[in-house]
């Protein structure tokens, strides 16, 4: 092997050239003091910030006198706090009162409460129309507000158009919170743009945050990545930034979208390369780093088809030491978990919410994996062409393979005859490798190289390799190596052989769709040398290897004006995090277990998910927020 890599770099300078490779409706008495100042503010002007919508009068109070209380006692009552009865509401036993001057609302919960002929006495509070943020593509985001609108950007062509009202009902959640500053979420991802217009005002920050160990960091600014091991969560991929922006992109500032959450503190937590990918004790290390320094929701739009167990007592760790509260994605396989798997969506902790992906008629969407065990997916989602903000502006080369430089040493050629310019092979035919059935599709002891100079976006800040893989070799003995460079120097990216990368070796001929290997060293350049290799042994040989839809994808993070339309349950995930973080910050009282409660109690039947989800529900943001389970530590009466 190593002589053909001498070879192979000879092959390199001969051409003056180089490469690089590569997701029981409940109702109970508030403590309405909690409610009015849930942190404990003496100034309850901190609580209710300026997006908040909970508004009450402030020279009145409405109480519930006990049912044998007749109208002298409830005068009486009401004179001794020097009040006034103005109404009485019918049979309710409800008495709206005016309040002694100067008295405030939360003196007056706490004094009328004492008194022993009152059951109980809460604000008056104020409601509005249905809040509709001035942001001018929040009528795209049908997930928030269904109006039977066409997704103009549509990646999904299914029920585009939807039904009306088909969605979370945020409107009606807004008129009473649209703020979730009071809870830390972590987008455990692969990273954020936290410059970003409709993030940056978002992103958490901490003067003093710690590692995933524990260890002092010092200030830490937007999150940490563990994919580079690093202070900047930064995102080259798009993926954690677009489930960002569904939580928390910053509402009613005419900007752009609009998140679940208007306001919000988004701790990026990057756990996943460019490529999307990352292992275990990567992002372990991110759920230890995001608990520790305060979240108490994590998103994790992510998954992976075997049994973690490392990784589920992370999880449960933080559950049951931090109270943090995960949802994850059930996956996008189209597979019923009743006899596939996916994790951590499996996963039977009490403090994991697994989510399906929803299309604009509420009917689950077609790659969305279902459960008919009824045990492990929950609940659905708005989760098909999903507006949202982007990580940077991208844009896509190529070069027709007929024109890339092709040299074999021994046995078979890279070839592009007999098949579209779109489709580079090594086999026999291009029907034989991509349908993969074949036992002698190449030779033995082949080694053949192909590679070309391609133009791409100067000074980008991430480039990708994307295509769509064939792969049918001797799993651990032949396959090819990607490289990929801007010096005639080729350096490997990926190898199916050594399993270098996120794919682990042989696919055995089956389709990787929109298969990505980073090409960093091409970053800053204008042009990106890209290269296969392909190496068989002395034996067994397979069909061999296709390559459709190349492109090198350039990604440019200083345009913070992106957004993106696509499609995924990694795309309901975060419409399902930004509703429990509005719960919680709603009240910090509010446990997991409260804010999980509140969600299934609130949902939306549907009956297309009916028999495939644990509850057969939708999430709805009017319904959970007015589901609120008080927590069971605090009294009804005020103290």
């Amino acid at each position: 092997m190593k002589n053909k890599l001498i070879i192979f770099a000879l092959i390199f300078s001969i051409f003056s050239v180089g490469y690089l490779f590569a997701e029981k409706e409940m109702t109970v008495l508030p403590n309405w003091s909690k409610l009015l100042d849930p942190v404990g503010n003496t100034d309850n002007k901190k609580y209710y910030k300026r997006d908040s919508k909970i508004k009450f009068k402030s020279s009145e109070v409405l109480v519930k006198f006990k049912d044998n209380a007749g109208d002298s006692v409830k005068s009486y009552a009401v004179s001794s706090f020097n009040g006034k009865v103005l109404n009485d509401l019918g049979e309710t036993g409800i008495s709206q009162v005016e309040l002694r001057e100067g008295q405030t609302v939360e003196e007056a919960v706490a004094e009328y409460s004492t008194h022993p002929d009152v059951e109980y006495v809460q604000p008056n509070f104020i409601y509005h129309a249905s809040t509709s943020p001035n942001d001018p593509i929040y009528n795209q985001l049908w997930g928030m507000n269904n109006t039977g609108q066409s997704v103009l950007t549509a990646t999904y062509a299914t029920n585009n158009p939807g039904t009306s009202n088909d969605d979370m009902r945020m409107e009606s959640a807004w008129d009473v919170n649209t703020d979730c500053s009071n809870t830390i979420v972590a987008v455990v991802d692969s990273g954020v743009n936290y410059n970003h217009q409709d993030l940056s005002a978002n992103m958490w920050s901490s003067g003093s945050c710690v590692s995933d160990k524990g260890v002092s960091l010092g200030a830490c600014s937007n999150g940490w990545d563990y994919a580079d091991n690093d202070s900047n969560p930064m995102d080259l991929n798009g993926h954690g930034t677009h489930v960002a922006g569904t939580i928390g992109a910053e509402g009613a500032n005419g900007i752009g979208v609009v998140g679940v959450c208007w306001t919000a503190k988004i701790m990026a937590v990057r756990v996943l390369d460019q490529s999307g990918s990352g292992d275990t004790a990567t992002i372990i290390k991110g759920i230890n780093f995001a608990v520790r320094n305060g979240a108490k929701v994590l998103n994790l739009s992510l998954g992976g088809p075997d049994y973690d167990s490392a990784m589920r007592s992370a999880m449960a760790n933080a559950g049951s030491k931090y109270d943090a509260l995960f949802v994850v994605a059930a996956g996008n396989d189209s597979n019923d978990l009743k006899s596939d798997n996916t994790y951590p969506c499996e996963y039977d902790e009490a403090n994991i919410l697994c989510v399906a992906a929803l299309d604009q008629k509420f009917q689950l969407a077609s790659f969305s994996n279902y459960d008919s065990s009824k045990s492990r997916v929950d609940i659905g989602a708005p989760g098909t062409n999903i507006r949202s903000t982007w990580a940077g502006a991208e844009a896509a080369t190529s070069l027709a393979f007929a024109s890339w430089t092709k040299t074999t040493v021994q046995g078979t050629a890279w070839n592009s005859a007999n098949c579209p310019p779109t489709v580079l092979y090594l086999s026999t035919s291009c029907a034989t490798a991509i349908i993969g059935t074949s036992t002698s599709g190449y030779s033995s002891n082949t080694y053949s190289v192909t590679y070309a100079p391609i133009s791409i976006t100067s000074g980008a800040d991430a480039v990708t390799a994307r295509m769509n893989l064939y792969l049918d070799t001797e799993s651990g003995y032949d396959g090819i190596n990607m490289y990929a460079s801007t010096s005639s120097v080729p350096s490997i990216i990926f190898s199916s052989i050594n399993k270098v990368g996120s794919l682990s070796g042989e696919t055995n001929g089956s389709l990787i769709a929109n298969f990505e290997v980073a090409a960093k060293n091409c970053a800053g350049s204008s042009t990106c040398y890209f290269g296969y290799e392909f190496v068989s042994d002395s034996s067994v040989n397979r069909a061999g290897v296709a390559i459709t839809a190349f492109n090198l994808i350039t990604l440019d993070v200083n345009d913070l004006t992106q957004y993106n339309t696509i499609n995924g349950t990694s795309m309901a995930t975060p419409h399902v995090t930004g509703l429990a973080t509005l719960l919680r910050s709603f009240n910090p009282k509010f446990t997991y277990s409260d804010t999980i409660k509140a969600i299934v109690a609130g949902g939306t039947t549907a009956s297309s998910l009916q028999n495939i989800t644990k509850y057969g529900k939708a999430a709805n943001g009017n319904g959970a927020i007015r589901n609120l389970e008080a927590p069971t530590d605090l009294s009804v009466d005020v103290p």
